[in-house]
């Protein structure tokens, strides 16, 4: 029995570790609570309704009057919570996305449909054949990622954010590294997946019991996600650090010529956005409100 709960509560404390790697929805009632950007994440109890696991949609404005929107995120989430995302997203002029290794995402989804609508020519269907190929042989820690996300999902009764999320949409703009990009800055600081992961659960030294029902551990994975986002373990990795200044380099591009009126978005995983905050003060940007959405219950 000792080792299955130190089992599942490893499982638990990693998957916490993955679901911050990179909304209906509820508003969430005073929202003034959450002190964000200190917090991040945000985790409620409601008498009679269960545990929330909830995550931001910031807004800042600039003197130019263009608007930047950091819409965090978890990977794994309840459907609703895509569904809305995907209506929020068609509003904006452009979505910045992150996805390691993604940049090829839009055209794969916007190939698909056609594909599936029987539409695509001969040479979009090979095209598309050939992008999936890639896309499943996968490489590394990405495959391994892909294949830990497929059992989380099934474990926890949660949806993929990769299969839920409308990434074909005209305005997505890839803003994330390759992963070999990553693994380079990652070995350049001395890091490796093996000890952020470790660094991360360490950091947690959860001792609380574990059942094993499907809603006891989506509360479980709620609670440690929401205290992982207050640890700094990985808030100046790689992982944090290295992307951020790869999407703000692609948001610079995109607001050098945008007029007044321009709304850009940018969706990353919700570990960024403290980050993410200070470089959008720095750039002149002032944060204007905080809406809070539930992206999963347990």
């Amino acid at each position: 029995m000792k080792q299955r709960l130190f089992i599942t509560s490893a499982f638990l404390l990693l998957t916490a570790f993955c679901l911050s790697l990179g909304i209906c929805s509820a508003a969430v009632e005073n929202p003034a609570e959450s002190d964000y950007p200190r917090r991040i994440i945000l985790h409620r109890v409601t008498e009679g309704k269960g545990e929330s696991l909830c995550t931001p949609v910031a807004r800042y404005t600039d003197a130019a009057g263009r608007s930047v929107d950091l819409v965090g995120a978890v990977h794994l989430a309840d459907a609703s919570y895509y569904r809305a995302l995907n209506r929020a997203f068609a509003r904006y002029d452009k979505v910045l996305y992150e996805m390691v290794d993604g940049e090829g995402l839009p055209e794969q989804m916007r190939l698909e449909r056609k594909v599936k609508e029987g539409k695509a020519s001969p040479a979009e269907k090979a095209r598309y054949d050939s992008m999936k190929a890639a896309a499943a042989r996968g490489k590394g820690a990405a495959k391994m990622l892909t294949g830990y996300y497929a059992m989380m999902s099934d474990t926890l009764g949660l949806q993929q954010q990769t299969e839920h999320i409308d990434y074909g949409l005209h305005n997505m703009v890839f803003a994330d590294m390759s992963m070999e990009e990553l693994q380079a800055a990652m070995s350049g600081r001395g890091e490796s997946w093996f000890s952020l992961a470790m660094d991360s659960m360490r950091a947690e030294n959860s001792s609380s019991g574990v059942s094993f029902s499907r809603s006891s551990m989506r509360r479980e994975v709620i609670r440690a996600l929401a205290r992982s986002s207050q640890a700094p373990v990985l808030a100046q990795s790689s992982i944090i650090v290295s992307r951020n200044e790869r999407c703000f380099e692609v948001l610079d591009k995109q607001l050098a010529s945008a007029p007044a009126g321009t709304r850009i978005a940018i969706f990353y995983g919700a570990m960024h956005l403290r980050d993410m905050h200070r470089r959008l003060l720095a750039r002149g940007f002032t944060l204007q409100g905080v809406q809070w959405l539930t992206a999963m219950r347990g």
